[in-house]
Parts: structure tokens; C-alpha cells; sequence
């Protein structure tokens, strides 16, 4: 007699009802999963839903389609219901629970499937799935992946087959719209793209190249487990309590490879964006919230690796791996010995217990987000005009000015400039030991001319276009105006193609005193890309900022008024030592993290493209594969 296996999916809403019927549960239909599940399991498919829309389920092809492979059961949740947005995770939590509490002690002998509405699974995942579970794997896990809906809903929908309500994706392909469609907290938890990050995070990844990503989830999702013992009533939320309490000495499999089993969860682009912060963090803050978070089963879950790819895993995987590697053993050997307990969790245990207790249509305040203001510097102008009045003792000075403060864009440590233009020549001497190196420089008057030469759409570069005839290049070096950086996404599409795989294009710009406030605003709400190896690197203090503005004020009467140009040289050659040590310690700083305080930025990418050939697609996945494509 064939094992039990109950796959539960609790949902609420009907656009999310309308989700799970259109596409979850499609997917869920293809020959790999449901059907191959149910040629080796018992399974009983159970949607815990609101009575309204007990009518709308029941009527739906998909379900119809899953009553002629399985048994079906629908059971109500209206009683777990709160007005409290918040209180998802809570009814969540209690909705599984709903889905299996009628098998009682029984559900030790029943291997659990919890599913949620937005996850959406390749065809052949609940095949591996199915395959694990009769190998005796009591507790399975599996990453989800977020992906934008807005970009991934239209195209899952179009490949339904409505007269089957089957939707049938490799898992390759599946990966590949991952991939091109990451959601911005996967982006803001990419550990070699250092753009922006979460407040709090709960997975690590590394771009390896197009097609290819590895990481950590803490924890993965929980796919199929086989509980040791009865549980009638949560102690946390599910991802924190259920284990712990269910399964306490069964040993967790993690699926760490999406060519087994690949799901992917899309989720509206603005979700988490206020959990989102510019620029990066420190190991220290990494830790903290780590500790204050992190249960012993997301601990142990917290260390396996993780390879989602849509082609064959390249060359260049194992020296990725091994600096992912290095991080996580860095950041958990600065955890504290004791992780959060389970019960009674640190951050969560009042929240769950309040959410629990809470009276339907109890209302409460929302978070801000918070917008950081930021003051205003100002553009360094250097003006000169001859004079011959103190010619001889003006032009000391000015020799001495000269090999003490340089000229933009080289000048010493001496020139409040210098935090600004150091890190700019420091990266282009790196490219340029020989002077052979091929570079292209693009400024705010012709970075359009190139964005409309063709190649915001990928494609390989139009030779006849005037940057294209020495492509490609080693190095890039953009300087654009603080108001082009929301183009930075369209710009990098037309750049791409034009350089050498290795190769490097740094975007640079500067803060405008009194021309744009709220940069930090701006800037965050620009759409960077997720391509290639990327960090944001922020520049300058409030006393730089202070001696730079000073430094301009002075020099603005000189080609006005020569009598006061060897006054105002004196004064600045006076105040040397002040911008000397102020530029020291601004050199000191991991510019990487953000300050309210910056004059000014860079953001640098490392093009890293995928360097093997993916192995030919089986036919009957091919149509999936090109589709998506």
C-alpha cells in the first residue's frame, strides 16, 4: 500500500485564490509533479480557503483537472481571518495547521506538503520530491525564489494550456525567467552586487554570471516533511515553530540544486521595499541581527549551498563557491554561541502571541519608511586670470599651490577634492600599468548618443556605431550628472555588449550644492542592474564637505579681484593640514555603507558572463524553454 502524502495550500483573497487556480496550481499539475507524485504516493490535495470563495475553487479547470489525478479536500479558515495586514504570517501559520489537524496522531505516519498560494514549481519538482520521500528524507527543504509578478505573471499565464490547465515549465526555463526578473530584495541580498541591501537579512547570494546564481536561504522553505509527533497548536510562526516541535531529531535534506526542484514565489515589486537601504552593511550589523534571529535549525539550514542556473554550471563556479564559502564562515564565527530560541523568539514570540489573540478588525500603525535628508555640497570651479600686480610673490604661491594641491582630476591629499577623485584614478592606474589598456570614457554629453545606438536590448553591437569600433573595451569610466543616474540601467544595457568579459565600467557622480536635495530619495528609487559583479561606493564627510564648499567660496573672487588671489592661496595652503587628516580619515571609512553625508559616488561593475554551453533540452521541454526565452 502507497505512502499518505498531503499537499496543503492555504489561501485567502480571491485575486490570490484566483492565483493559485491559474497558475500555482497548474504548475503543480504538470506531468513531473502531481501526477508523478500520485504514481507513487497517496496524495490528498487540501486548499484551506474562505466558504465565499469555496464555489469559486470548486468550479475552476484546475481543480477539476486535480480531482481526476487525486483525492481533494476544501476546508474553511473564515475564523482566522483579522483585518491586520500584519497578521499574515499568523494565518498562515494557523492555515497549515487547519490543513492536517484532522489526521491527529496519524500525521506521523503522513508525509506534509505545505505549499503557499504565490509558489510557483517546474515540472519534474515534486518527481525528485516524491523520489526523497521513499528514500526515507523525513524532512525535506527546498529555496523559493522571489521574482518580480509584474514581469512574471503575464508570462506563466500565456503559457497555460487552458484546455488541459496544465502549466508545464522546465526547470531550467523556470530558471531563466528567474533570473532575468530577480525581485529587488533578491538584488539587495546579492553579496558581489553591493548596491543596496536589506535591513535584515535572511538569505545570501552570489552572481556567478547570466545564468547562473548560488546562495543560502536561512531557512529554505519547508517542501515536504513527515512529522515525529502531533502538533495541534503553533508556538511561532511556521517557519520558526513547526520543526522544532514536530520533527525535532529528524535530520533536514536540503534540494540544493534548481535543475531537481526549482519554485519560484512572485511577488509585487514594491514588497520589502521599505527593508531596503542604500549602499552596504558591515559583518557587525550582519551578525547582530543574524543572532537576534536566527533559530538552531536556521543555523544548521543557514550553511548549504544553494546553485540556481538556467545553462550548464560554468568554469567559473568553484572560486565563487569558495568566497561564499568564506563569508558565511566569517559571518557565523561572529554569532554568538547561544542561537534564538524557537519558543518565545527574541523578535517574533510577542508579535505571534498579540497577532494570535488579536479581535477581527483591531487595527494597527504602520511603519514609515524612512527618507534620509542630506545637505547640499557644491562644485569645485577653478577659475584663473593673469595679473601683474605682485606677479613674482603670486606666482610662488601659486607653484607652491600647485605641488601641494594638483589639478582636478589628480590632486593630492591636500585638495578637499581628493576623497572625491582618489578612488576614480586609483581603479583607471589599475587598468593602465603599461598604457596599452583599452579604455572608453563617456561623459553627460554623449552617454545618450550610445544608449540609442541600439543596444539597450542586449544585442551584440552595431559595428558601424562610433563606440563601437574599437570595442571591446577593458574599461569604461561614465561620468554623468546626479539626475542621469536613474538612466544607469539603460546606459549599462548599451555598454554591456562593448566590453571584454573581466572588464569594468565605473559610473561616477557628484552631489550639487543647492541644485538637488533629497538625492538619497532619488537615488533610491533608481532601478540598477542586476547583471555582473556590482558595488556602490559612497565618498566624503560632513568636514570635507564643509572644506570643499570653503575651498570654492575662496576661489571664486580670483579672476575678479588679483589683488585677493594671494590671500585666498595663503588661506588654503593654511588650511592644508585640516583637509590633509580630514581626507586620511574619510580614507579609513568602508565607503561601501552609506552616510547621509557624501559629495559623491561610484558604482562599478565587473562584466561576468556565462562561459558554458547549456546541454540540448529534452523535446518535450523544448517549447517550454523557448517560450520563455
Amino acid at each position: 500500500m502507497a505512502e499518505s502524502a498531503r499537499l496543503i495550500i492555504p489561501v485567502w483573497g480571491e485575486a490570490y485564490v484566483n492565483k493559485v487556480l491559474s497558475v500555482t496550481l497548474p504548475a503543480m499539475l504538470a506531468p513531473g509533479n502531481l501526477p508523478a507524485l500520485c504514481g507513487t504516493f497517496d496524495v490528498e490535495l487540501v486548499i484551506v480557503t474562505e466558504s465565499r470563495l469555496l464555489g469559486m475553487v470548486r468550479s475552476a479547470g484546475s481543480f477539476r483537472a486535480a480531482e481526476r489525478i487525486c483525492k481533494t479536500r476544501l476546508v474553511p479558515l473564515d475564523d482566522l481571518l483579522t483585518s491586520v495586514f500584519t497578521d499574515y504570517g499568523m494565518v498562515l501559520t494557523y492555515g497549515l495547521f487547519r490543513g492536517f489537524a484532522d489526521l491527529g496522531p496519524r500525521v506521523t505516519e503522513t508525509y506534509l506538503l505545505p505549499f503557499i498560494a504565490d509558489f510557483v514549481i517546474a515540472d519534474g519538482s515534486l518527481r525528485h520530491l516524491g523520489a526523497l520521500m521513499q528514500q526515507g528524507k523525513r524532512v525535506i527543504h527546498a529555496p523559493s525564489f522571489r521574482v518580480v509578478a509584474e514581469n512574471v505573471d503575464p508570462q506563466l499565464q500565456a503559457l497555460v494550456d487552458h484546455d488541459s490547465s496544465v502549466l508545464s515549465v522546465a526547470p531550467r526555463a523556470l530558471a531563466k525567467l528567474a533570473l532575468a526578473n530577480k525581485h529587488p530584495t533578491v538584488k539587495a541580498r546579492t553579496i558581489n552586487q553591493r548596491l543596496n541591501h536589506l535591513e535584515w537579512m535572511d538569505q545570501f547570494y552570489w552572481y556567478v554570471d547570466d545564468d547562473t546564481l548560488i546562495g543560502y536561504q536561512s531557512p529554505p522553505a519547508l517542501v515536504a516533511v513527515k512529522p515525529e509527533r502531533f502538533v495541534s497548536q503553533p508556538v511561532s510562526f511556521w517557519d520558526y515553530g513547526f520543526l522544532p516541535e514536530a520533527a525535532p531529531a529528524a535530520e533536514p535534506y536540503l534540494i540544493g540544486d534548481s535543475d531537481d526542484f526549482f519554485m519560484i514565489e512572485p511577488q509585487s515589486r514594491s514588497t520589502g521595499q521599505e527593508m531596503t537601504r542604500m549602499g552596504w552593511t558591515s559583518f557587525d550589523e550582519l551578525a547582530w541581527t543574524e543572532s537576534l534571529r536566527a533559530t538552531t535549525e536556521h543555523r544548521r539550514l543557514g550553511r548549504q549551498l544553494i546553485k540556481i542556473h538556467a545553462a550548464a554550471l560554468p568554469d567559473s563556479i568553484d572560486g565563487v563557491i569558495e568566497e561564499s564559502r568564506a563569508f558565511m564562515a566569517e559571518l557565523y564565527r561572529r554569532l554568538p554561541s547561544s542561537p534564538a530560541p524557537h519558543f518565545g523568539h527574541p523578535l517574533l514570540g510577542r508579535w505571534f502571541d498579540d497577532a494570535s489573540l488579536r479581535q477581527l478588525g483591531a487595527q494597527e500603525g504602520e511603519p514609515s519608511p524612512r527618507a534620509g535628508q542630506t545637505p547640499a555640497g557644491s562644485t569645485f570651479r577653478s577659475a584663473a586670470s593673469g595679473t601683474y600686480f605682485l606677479a613674482s610673490a603670486t606666482k610662488a604661491l601659486q607653484r607652491l599651490y600647485c605641488r601641494m594641491f594638483g589639478a582636478p582630476p589628480k590632486v593630492s591629499k591636500f585638495h578637499p577634492l581628493w576623497t572625491e577623485t582618489a578612488p576614480l584614478a586609483q581603479k583607471t592606474a589599475r587598468w593602465q600599468p603599461t598604457g596599452r589598456a583599452n579604455v572608453l570614457w563617456i561623459n553627460s554629453g554623449n552617454w545618450r548618443l550610445l544608449a540609442n545606438q541600439g543596444h539597450a536590448s542586449g544585442q551584440a553591437p552595431d559595428k558601424r556605431g562610433p563606440f563601437s569600433e574599437k570595442a571591446p573595451y577593458d574599461l569604461c569610466v561614465c561620468e554623468l550628472a546626479l539626475r542621469e543616474m536613474s538612466e544607469l540601467n539603460r546606459l549599462y544595457a548599451a555598454l554591456r555588449p562593448l566590453m571584454r568579459d573581466g572588464g569594468s565600467v565605473i559610473f561616477n557622480t557628484a552631489k550639487v550644492g543647492g541644485v538637488f536635495d533629497g538625492a538619497e530619495l532619488f537615488l533610491s528609487c533608481c532601478e540598477f542592474p542586476d547583471l555582473d559583479v556590482s558595488q556602490i561606493n559612497f565618498h566624503g564627510t560632513a568636514i570635507i564637505a564643509l572644506l570643499r564648499a570653503l575651498h570654492v567660496r575662496a576661489m571664486r573672487p580670483v579672476a575678479t579681484r588679483p589683488v585677493a588671489r594671494g590671500a585666498i592661496l595663503v588661506s588654503l595652503i593654511l588650511l592644508s593640514p585640516l583637509v590633509w587628516l580630514a581626507n586620511a580619515r574619510a580614507a579609513r571609512r568602508d565607503p561601501s555603507i552609506f552616510r547621509t553625508t557624501w559629495t559623491s559616488l561610484t558604482v562599478e561593475f565587473t562584466v561576468k558572463r556565462h562561459s558554458s554551453i547549456a546541454p540540448r533540452l529534452d523535446p518535450s521541454r523544448a517549447e517550454a524553454e523557448d517560450a520563455i526565452s
